[in-house]
């Protein structure tokens, strides 16, 4: 079943679903086959072939790759008490790929438990990295497995595998009694996991094999006031147990189980780690780059700073040691572009200061740089071989390149990862040589510190607005294109206009082909000569949301068929970059839809969606006979059904995730 969120514009279309149907769980299968042979009045004959084979999933990690984001996120503090927990996982069947119970692939086989610090204190559990030996029983009846560890007997998950006894898992030793009071029951299980598919158009690129679907599991506990741990739990083996009750007698006080994976936060008001709160602090500190100076430096190194530009050690040849002012591409105010011819080797590009007599080495560091990667890159070396001719200058290898790619467009599809169409090797070259040429110009390959040369640039939690300098993105392709300078004769012919004119093809057709639309083959701007702007952000938003949503309002600019932000990726741990067309005024952040939380006002109550009809769940659907902050899914699901008028049979997660889905939030900064 599809539950599809339609707010007011397209884009944003979310669309929930049940479960993923498995063609087959992971397990151990046996192909028969049999033919039967019959020829003229004989006895027929029988031929059987008997194939076993086996489906292979995740039984004792999971990747880290896997997970797309927590929520609460790792190591949060603020107040969480009016949400249910939740895990987004990248892959849209890992859930279900595993089978509980034999009869059903509805369940999940893997679920969230949450411990309060009070369950921890009270030494109800006790997480421990082990090895699969540890699952081995050394007592097996008819009824469980268990072994004995310090006295006490263990029970242990009702499979059999022969696995390597020496592979490493993760083991939570947990008591019975509490693992049956938190544990949802089987008919609450559906409701606990679901798959989103969203819009990916203002993310970060993912690879996925199903761009934007993601599977989402929820926790049915309310997080309890101090520390508290998630585990990700394998509930396979456990089918008997789940839905007995807590008080009977059991043959061990403490069961085994399988953890794929954890994370810990802190619930108290008087922290800020929500969506929210963070990007308020973000916006409040917001800043163009560049260094705030001291108010008692000297106003020469003031300015200096704060124009972007860092100091560095430096000794010219046959000279003393000295220091030189480098700045990378970001800059704080709109920098006019130069219209010399290309520089031919790096001393070209360095700039001095007659009044200082300091140098300023950033151009001739980008030219140096962009050779460097030029000849350490496989993809330009191949290409060279193709399209370099006996007298060859950079630019008549750019107008090759594009008059290429122009000649043969209907074999350059989209850049999509599902895109397998063959290609003959020229194809193939000169794809990979287009792909390498525009991410230079977009400094993808540049070194972070290249970009922010000094950790004062970047400070924890903030956010940077830049204005890009082109003339260091000129020296960058020089450099690169040296390398396909044949004849000194011919290098002072490459005109800068007209060098721009073939890059900017090249750089449009990539970007609109990377978001798999069709490429303009004549576009009616320049690349290199249109202002670019954008933002750098660091903060734990990129780490604990790592799909949010940014949309950028920029100056209009002459043709709104091309892609407006040009590049959006994480260049460094908890560092977001983007690059737009145009000059920045105004930024949206949005939580992102495959994480939007499941929760309560703070009153503890929900309101239907359709009938408006209010279901306090904290007041009376937490399930009696568990511990604090365990609602009662089943409860909730039928009273839910009731409010809407719907048949509880056809009640699945899709309906279920659509009732209790938060609104997102979202925060918009301006660029003055």
């Amino acid at each position: 079943m599809a539950i599809e969120n339609q707010p007011a514009l397209a884009s944003n279309l979310m669309t929930f679903y049940d479960n993923y149907e498995t063609p087959l769980p992971a397990g151990a299968y046996r192909f028969v086959l049999q033919q039967t042979v019959s020829v003229g009045g004989e006895q027929p004959v029988h031929y059987y072939r008997d194939q076993a084979f086996e489906v292979v999933a995740p039984r004792y990690v999971i990747e880290e790759s896997e997970i797309q984001a927590y929520f609460p996120p790792q190591g949060g503090v603020a107040d969480y008490q009016n949400i249910l927990p939740h895990l987004v996982l990248r892959t849209r069947n890992l859930p279900w790929e595993r089978a509980v119970w034999a009869d059903s692939g509805r369940e999940p086989w893997l679920v969230l438990l949450m411990l309060s610090e009070q369950d921890v204190l009270e030494g109800q559990a006790a997480a421990k990295v082990g090895t699969v030996a540890d699952l081995k029983p050394q007592q097996q009846t008819s009824t469980h497995r268990s072994r004995t560890e310090n006295g006490a007997a263990i029970l242990l998950p009702e499979f059999i595998r022969d696995d390597d006894p020496q592979t490493p898992v993760r083991l939570l030793d947990l008591d019975l009694k509490l693992f049956l009071k938190l544990c949802p029951r089987r008919e609450e299980l559906p409701m606990l996991a679901h798959i989103r598919r969203v819009d990916t158009a203002n993310k970060v690129p993912l690879e996925m094999a199903a761009d934007g679907e993601f599977s989402v599991l929820v926790g049915n506990r309310f997080p309890s006031q101090g520390a508290n741990t998630i585990y990700l739990i394998s509930l396979e083996g456990w089918s008997d147990l789940i839905d007995a009750d807590a008080e009977q007698s059991h043959p061990a006080s403490r069961l085994r189980l399988i953890i794929l994976g954890s994370w810990n936060f802190v619930s108290d008001p008087a922290g800020n780690d929500t969506f929210g709160g963070l990007m308020r602090r973000l916006r409040d500190k917001a800043a163009v780059f560049g260094v705030k100076p001291p108010a008692s430096g000297h106003a020469y190194v003031n300015q200096a700073l704060a124009r972007g530009y860092v100091p560095l050690d430096y000794q010219p040849l046959n000279s003393t040691q000295t220091f030189a002012w480098y700045r990378g591409p970001l800059a704080p105010l709109a920098v006019k572009q130069r219209k010399q011819q290309a520089f031919e080797r790096a001393d070209a590009a360095l700039i001095f200061d007659e009044q200082t007599a300091v140098m300023d080495v950033s151009y001739a560091a980008a030219w140096q740089l962009g050779r460097l990667l030029a000849l350490a890159s496989p993809a330009f070396s191949k290409g060279l071989r193709l399209f370099v001719e006996r007298y060859q200058n950079a630019l008549g290898f750019a107008d090759e390149i594009a008059n290429f790619v122009n000649l043969h467009r209907s074999s350059f599809t989209d850049l999509k990862p599902d895109n397998t169409e063959p290609v003959n090797e020229q194809i193939a070259i000169a794809d990979d040589l287009v792909r390498w040429i525009a991410q230079l110009v977009l400094l993808y390959p540049v070194p972070f510190h290249y970009l922010v040369p000094h950790p004062a640039l970047l400070p924890p939690e903030s956010l940077r607005f830049f204005h890009l300098d082109d003339n260091w993105v000129d020296a960058l392709v020089d450099g690169a294109l040296s390398i396909a300078v044949r004849s000194l004769a011919d290098q002072g012919v490459a005109s800068r206009a007209d060098l721009q004119s073939a890059l900017s093809k090249i750089v449009y057709q990539y970007r609109l082909r990377l978001q798999g639309k069709q490429p303009k083959w004549d576009p009616s701007e320049q690349y290199m000569s249109t202002p670019k702007s954008g933002f750098l952000l660091r903060s734990s938003i990129v780490t604990g949301w790592p799909g949010v949503e940014v949309t950028a309002t920029t100056i209009a600019l002459k043709d709104p068929d091309l892609p407006e932000i040009l590049r959006m990726d994480k260049i460094a741990d908890g560092v977001l970059f983007c690059l737009a067309r145009g000059s920045l005024k105004q930024l949206s952040f949005r939580e992102p839809r495959e994480g939007l939380t499941f929760g309560v006002d703070s009153d503890g109550a929900i309101k239907a969606r359709k009938s408006g009809k209010t279901l306090n769940i904290k007041k009376d659907l937490l399930r009696a006979d568990s511990r604090d902050g365990v609602a009662n899914i089943a409860a909730l699901r039928r009273q839910l059904a009731q409010a809407e008028a719907l048949n509880e049979a056809s009640f699945g997660s899709a309906e279920f995730a659509a009732q209790m889905i938060r609104m997102p939030e979202e925060q918009i900064i301006e660029w003055s």
